[in-house]
């Protein structure tokens, strides 16, 4: 039985075979109310809470955001979800582990990927951010579920070579943006890994972005990972399958706005999602528009 380290209003399992991490990690959620985080979320408990900052460091965590190679209309998109897709669930990884290919990337079906791509899979309205508003702080609060994406021939990106980053390109690089999820959560995390040790930070120099996106190509077959923040100076990079799974449980994070219990506040992208999904009737944009304050 792993050995459980659980911070109120939080929870950490000890390092296990992958699948069964996740599922650990989906049973806490359930007994305790608490939700498995995406990097937006770990960061945001990192760096509010100290104690959990503790538990997790210098280790690595495992997230449920993941990084997507596919085509839309013609074109190379990449793209992050958080707290999205099939990937994102207990049941979902451990189908997809079973054909899990070079550097573990997953297949994406083509009904999910093109859902995903309408802002709206398995009953889920997820918001579709482009990369230009995410450097912009136009992203929902973390636990919202919601996508970046960034066609690569046509966007231009500022994504640098697989490896280590310095401070500076590390705060320039796109691909970091995306998976930490906003220019805010992208500078907490150099805060805490680029900061100085006097200062109760780790006091790296350089730190890993680990992409694969000049190796594993962007056919129609669209596929997906699962990212990791990786242990000292390891920095962003997937799933590793030479190590455990190692996920943690929080609870929900509130916007500073938040509404009053049981009554969320939709980002401009999320109504714009289900107002532009074609596969909506009026009935099904109505129902849409209710789950979405009910989140």
């Amino acid at each position: 039985m792993s050995k459980i380290v659980q911070i109120k209003p939080f929870a950490l399992t000890d390092p296990i075979e992958y699948v069964k991490a996740r599922n650990q990690a989906e049973k806490l959620s359930q007994e305790h109310g608490l939700i498995v985080a995406d990097m937006p979320m770990v960061i945001h408990a990192m760096t509010t809470h100290p104690e959990v900052r503790e538990a997790i460091r210098p280790y690595w965590i495992d997230t449920i955001t993941g990084e997507y190679h596919g085509q839309r209309d013609g074109n190379r998109s990449y793209e992050t979800w958080h707290s999205a897709g099939t990937l994102a669930t207990a049941k979902g990884l451990e189908q997809l582990f079973k054909q899990v290919g070079n550097y573990t990337f997953m297949p994406i079906s083509d009904d999910e990927w093109t859902a995903v791509g309408n802002g709206n899979y398995n009953g889920q309205t997820i918001a579709r951010v482009h990369l230009e508003d995410a450097r912009k702080s136009k992203v929902p609060a973390p636990g919202t579920p919601y996508t970046i994406f960034v066609r690569l021939d046509k966007d231009k990106p500022t994504i640098n070579a697989r490896g280590q980053l310095n401070y500076d390109t590390f705060m320039q690089d796109d691909r970091i943006l995306m998976i930490t999820g906003s220019p805010e959560s992208r500078e907490a995390l150099a805060k805490m890994l680029f900061g100085k040790k006097e200062d109760g930070e780790e006091g790296w120099s350089t730190i890993g972005s680990y992409h694969r996106i000049n190796i594993v190509d962007f056919d129609k077959q669209a596929k997906g990972r699962l990212t990791c923040l990786g242990d000292d100076y390891g920095g962003l990079g997937g799933y590793d399958v030479d190590y455990g799974g190692r996920f943690v449980v929080v609870g929900a994070v509130r916007a500073k706005n938040a509404s009053p219990a049981g009554i969320a506040q939709p980002t401009l992208e999320q109504t714009l999602a289900i107002i532009n999904n074609p596969n909506l009737n009026r009935e099904g944009m109505i129902k849409a528009v209710i789950q979405l304050y009910r989140q």
